[in-house]
């Protein structure tokens, strides 16, 4: 199997010392930082798998854009990341700021073609399930049903 590469998607003022750590650890070649870019879907589409080791994230806008694009994803159970993740049909949940972890779910997602498949064909039907005509819909229906409550149905 090739080895795993890594994109590096921005710029940011850890990036110098990411660069250095890489090159230090004998795999410089391997780690690729893109610097500010306006192509960060055609990243998203060019990639196997979306890591996302966060401390802290929202909703994760970031992460839905990648499962739209049939990203599987591997991230950190934190913030937003379980609900967009559900049920674990199109990605990995790991322990925040655990290493070892995120490492073997990427591994696994990488060397296991039939699972990374099955992950990337529910990833699109995930991101659909946050489209604001998704949402708009389950507004629509809350308003219904409370109107059919109070009687005020036509």
């Amino acid at each position: 199997a090739p080895a795993a590469r890594l994109l590096l998607v921005g710029d940011g003022p850890a990036r110098a010392a990411l660069e250095a750590r890489a090159r230090a650890l004998g795999v410089g070649d391997r780690v690729l930082v893109t610097g500010a870019t306006p192509d960060v879907a055609g990243h998203l589409a060019a990639a196997d798998v979306l890591a996302a080791p966060s401390r802290n994230e929202g909703m994760g806008r970031a992460l839905i854009e990648a499962l739209a694009l049939g990203l599987p994803v591997v991230g950190a159970a934190v913030g937003g990341i379980p609900s967009v993740l559900g049920d674990g049909s199109c990605g990995r949940l790991v322990p925040p700021d655990d290493p070892a972890a995120l490492a073997a779910a990427l591994a696994e997602v990488a060397r296991d073609a039939p699972l990374r498949a099955r992950l990337a064909a529910a990833a699109p039907v995930r991101a659909e399930a946050f489209s604001t005509e998704v949402a708009a819909a389950r507004m629509r229906e809350v308003y219904d049903a409370l109107a059919r409550e109070k009687g005020l149905a036509g």
